[in-house]
């Protein structure tokens, strides 16, 4: 009889744990999951928009876990501090779906997806299906943003880059922005117009 107990105990753990997540968390107001595909899913509990911890350098609260991250998804209404660091050295991540992300208030985003030599998708509005739907997006902004040193910095698989209604103005450093990015062939930044209302230097299908 405690043979058999045993075997069922051994059996119930075994089960458990392949269907356990690799780690999960709480940054300020947000949950974030890492379940055992390494999908990374950040996420609150609210319906209104919940903000994202900060942190200090490359301690994102996911970073101890980065290998095993392939995928990042925010599936509720997301609002960050800062972008600084916050992928970086994620090798194996290889899409990024920015829906409900929002970055209104960021003004670092320096060395973001830093190292993430697999990533080939990034997504800033998934649901958009017309030219107009992605001028009018108002989660992924940067108008407060003055650093994105780095941002891409050995992104060697990412092939395409496009983002509409880009907005610089605050930039004060782009340096590395794209350093290592062997396999970029197409790019495409159509940049909002700075403060004063001259037109921005746009980046359009750069191959």
């Amino acid at each position: 009889m405690k043979r058999i107990i045993s075997f069922i105990m051994v059996t119930l753990l075994t089960v458990m744990s392949a269907f356990a997540n690799i780690a999960e968390g709480v940054s300020g107001d947000c949950n974030w999951v890492i379940d055992n595909d390494g999908n990374l899913t950040i996420s609150s509990e609210s319906d209104d928009i919940a903000d994202l911890g900060t942190w200090v350098g490359d301690s994102a609260p996911w970073s101890n876990y980065r290998d095993s991250i392939t995928t990042v998804v925010f599936s509720s209404p997301v609002n960050a501090k800062t972008c600084a660091y916050m992928f970086k050295g994620c090798s194996n991540l290889n899409a990024v779906y920015l829906d409900n992300f929002y970055t209104n208030e960021v003004t670092d985003m320096s060395f973001m997806f830093a190292g993430c030599t697999s990533l080939e998708v990034i997504e800033f509005d998934m649901a958009a299906s017309a030219q107009d739907d992605m001028l009018s997006r108002d989660n992924f902004l940067t108008g407060s943003v003055t650093n994105m040193a780095g941002m891409f910095e050995g992104c060697k698989s990412l092939q395409s880059f496009f983002l509409q209604n880009l907005d610089i103005h605050s930039v004060t450093n782009f340096s590395d922005m794209f350093a290592g990015c062997s396999s970029l062939e197409h790019m495409n930044l159509t940049v909002n117009k700075n403060a004063n209302g001259s037109s921005l230097t746009a980046i359009n299908d750069i191959e």
